[in-house]
């Protein structure tokens, strides 16, 4: 497994959907799937029960995928605060970072009401935010790959690269 982690807006999906067509192989997304389990959305989960809940169902999924599995794992943004998610991960597969810059992840979620981190926080709490998760995202990632200025062929190339 590969998983693919970063603050929200990093290219997590965009680039793990690019990466499985390049491996021929699976992607999962752990919003999707927490979704589906739960058969709510994030919006709902987080309203109904909370963020802390919510951390609590992304173990969950974490621990419900299968070890040796060939596919890319697109994590929700706050997937490798917990210790426990950032050992299962690197247990269970390689962890890159798509690391990018605050003020462009800023410019690419603006405006994105279906984030709830986004209106529950603002823009200062989500720097606050982002400065808080980056030791985290140290901490758990094999690598990283820093995607301000780079398309999605390149950064995707940059992954091939290290991962061969």
């Amino acid at each position: 497994m590969i998983f693919l982690i970063g603050f929200m807006g990093s290219g997590k999906s965009t680039i793990g959907r690019e990466l499985a067509k390049e491996l021929n192989c699976d992607c999962l997304d752990t919003d999707q799937l927490i979704e589906e389990k739960q058969g709510m959305t994030i919006k709902e989960i987080f309203n109904q029960y909370g963020e802390h809940r919510f951390r609590e169902i992304e173990t969950e999924v974490l621990k419900e995928l299968k070890g040796g599995q060939q596919c890319i794992v697109m994590t929700g943004g706050g997937m490798a605060e917990r210790r426990e998610n950032r050992e299962l991960m690197k247990r269970n597969g390689k962890v890159i970072w798509l690391n990018c810059s605050f003020e462009e992840t800023a410019r690419r979620i603006a405006g994105d009401h279906a984030r709830p981190l986004i209106r529950e926080k603002g823009m200062d709490g989500l720097k606050s935010l982002y400065e808080r998760r980056v030791p985290f995202y140290q901490d758990a990632s094999d690598f990283e790959i820093e995607t301000v200025g780079l398309t999605i062929e390149e950064t995707v190339e940059k992954i091939l690269t290290e991962l061969l």
